[in-house]
């Protein structure tokens, strides 16, 4: 099915076959952790030649809610709420509407691939020390659109920067004036459907990472990084699904750190009678290179006295990922339960620069404490988006308004008397029109 067929039928499930449908974070976070091998509208990140297939839609939510030290009784409000909506219109007639153009924002979203290359804290000429803001105007403005033949192409800017300002004790932005911190990305992608039965996605994106102790300018430094996706789709009668071929490509040249990573993978997706399962495994490479980044008390600081003296640790993690999902209709058509998880198994390897060694002690070191190697995985139970299981529902009222919900892994096992702990990790919603 072609992108000129969606169009022309206003639906978005079924574009790339059974793992294409509305999505949020909240059913990703809820089914399995990563959108790699299926098709959802939160895949527009990664490629945004993908918001021709998710137009006229609205998207929001109340952010992560993962507060690990609430007390009895307390509260707190969930962080980092988003909004937006993407909007699209036909070029062409109403039998064949291609080609088209798509237009969208999103105001809010922490891109969190490139926001984990910020540290919390930075040491400047002068010796003193300056918080790293949080960023402020974290916005995704989308421009996109689709080819004669149904093909299609998108354009995507993220920009999340503070220049100025940081929050005081009291919650309300202040005068700071060495706190300074952007992340900008530029990218483009492309969404070629070949036949039926064979889809392809490509992604190239430019990153600018910065931050204090002073406010940088764009081309300050030459700090450049690349991020390339790419992943087909072929569908497969015989399982009633598809197989999913993907790459991920990473290289990160930030301030103190430098990193490259690539991720190589397969997988299948597959529709259930009233459901709907994936199933993914990958090969994982990941080389980190730091200088003058050192942990203590829970911070991460970076002092940038040393640029013209660089001393660098590395670290090589090395091994493979299975990841899963699966949702299904229960009880009523309008309400769906999922589950999912993900599980890494990595080799790491650490080199610790002789110079670096003689500073470290146990509660102060870089990348890595010491020479050595060991295993490593992902969080085991910390109420992340990374950690290795998860559990929510979703209400779909009338094919319009879609709730997803990811539930609290430890609400079962609370005792419900003492009003402790939080319901649920996350809620999104999205709304088509």
């Amino acid at each position: 099915m072609n992108l000129k067929t969606v169009a022309a039928v206003g639906t978005a499930f079924g574009i790339l076959g059974v793992g294409s449908a509305f999505a949020t974070f909240a059913r990703i976070e809820s089914m399995g952790k990563n959108t790699t091998y299926i098709m959802d509208d939160v895949s527009i990140f990664d490629n945004a030649a993908n918001i021709n297939l998710y137009s006229n839609y609205l998207i929001g939510e109340f952010g992560p809610y993962t507060d690990n030290d609430l007390k009895a009784g307390g509260n707190v409000d969930p962080q980092h709420p988003s909004f937006g909506g993407i909007f699209s219109i036909a070029i062409g007639d109403d039998n064949n509407p291609d080609p088209r153009i798509s237009i969208g924002g999103l105001f809010g979203r922490v891109n969190a691939e490139l926001m984990q290359y910020l540290p919390n804290k930075v040491i400047g000429d002068n010796g003193e020390v300056t918080n790293v803001p949080e960023t402020v105007t974290n916005f995704d403005g989308f421009l996109g659109g689709t080819l004669s033949d149904g093909n299609a192409w998108g354009l995507h800017v993220y920009i999340a920067t503070q220049d100025g300002g940081d929050k005081g004790e009291d919650g309300n932005y202040q005068v700071s004036k060495n706190s300074f911190a952007s992340v900008v990305q530029a990218d483009g992608g492309m969404n070629f459907q070949f036949t039926n039965y064979f889809d392809l996605e490509f992604s190239l994106a430019l990153a600018r990472i910065q931050y204090g102790p002073e406010h940088h300018n764009f081309f300050d430094d030459g700090n450049f990084s690349w991020l390339i996706k790419s992943r087909a789709f072929f569908t497969l009668d015989a399982i009633n699904g598809e197989l999913v071929p993907a790459l991920n490509l990473k290289f990160i040249d930030a301030p103190g750190l430098d990193e490259k990573h690539a991720q190589v993978g397969v997988g299948v997706n597959v529709a259930l009678d009233r459901g709907f399962f994936w199933m993914g495994l990958d090969f994982i490479y990941n080389k980190r290179k730091a200088h003058d980044w050192f942990y203590e008390k829970g911070v991460w600081t970076y002092d940038s006295r040393n640029e013209d003296n660089k001393i660098w640790d590395d670290r090589t993690d090395v091994g493979g990922m299975i990841s899963f999902g699966i949702e299904r209709n229960i009880w009523w058509d309008w309400f769906v339960i999922r589950v999912g998880g993900q599980k890494s198994i990595l080799y790491t390897k650490c080199n610790v620069n002789d110079k670096n060694a003689d500073k470290y002690t146990k509660d102060h070191y870089g990348i890595c404490k010491d020479d050595g190697n060991f295993f490593t995985t992902n969080p085991l139970a910390d109420g992340t988006s990374k950690d290795h299981v998860g559990f929510g529902f979703g209400i779909n009222i009338e094919e319009k308004l879609k709730i997803d919900v990811t539930v609290a892994e430890d609400l079962l096992f609370r005792n419900p008397f003492q009003g402790e702990g939080r319901l649920f990790s996350r809620i999104s919603a999205t709304y088509s029109f």
